[in-house]
């Protein structure tokens, strides 16, 4: 069976409580989250996906990818010009006042996982996604033919 990859509707269902949806009466509204906007991030997201990788979960995952493309895609057009890349804080100090973040080392190291931290639904779909990209490999003894 071939994933399809959820509408703007399916998504405003999910999240339903999460972004201020253009009203129906007036849904290209840009002061608000249009459907457009939201077929963006999917396809962004689509783009970034592989449903085999998660079977029946794929659509939930899926959903909080195209929420961080949401996020990323609406800061960026909100900043235009000024848009300007931001890496996650790991300490920050006022006085004598500090605060650190813990990063684990496999996310913060590799540069295609860092980018989801940059917002909660990022770091929501690595909690989720995560866990499926761990597997086991094994040697199996023989030899190799070559075509």
């Amino acid at each position: 069976m071939t994933w399809t990859p959820p509408s703007a509707s399916d998504f405003k269902a999910v999240f339903i409580r999460d972004f201020p949806y253009a009203p129906a009466l007036d849904p290209n509204n840009l002061e608000f989250i249009t459907d457009a906007d939201i077929t963006r991030a999917i396809n962004d997201a689509n783009m970034d996906f592989n449903s085999c990788l998660f079977g029946d979960s794929a659509t939930q995952i899926f959903m909080y990818l195209a929420a961080y493309h949401l996020i990323q895609n609406i800061q960026n057009s909100t900043q235009g010009l000024n848009s300007q890349a931001k890496m996650v804080l790991t300490n920050i100090g006022v006085g004598s006042v500090s605060q650190g973040n813990q990063i684990a080392g496999a996310f913060a190291e590799d540069p295609y996982l860092a980018k989801f931290l940059k917002n909660g639904y990022g770091q929501k779909y690595l909690e989720l996604a995560f866990p499926y990209t761990i597997g086991q490999a094994k040697v199996v003894q023989g030899g190799t033919t070559f075509a």
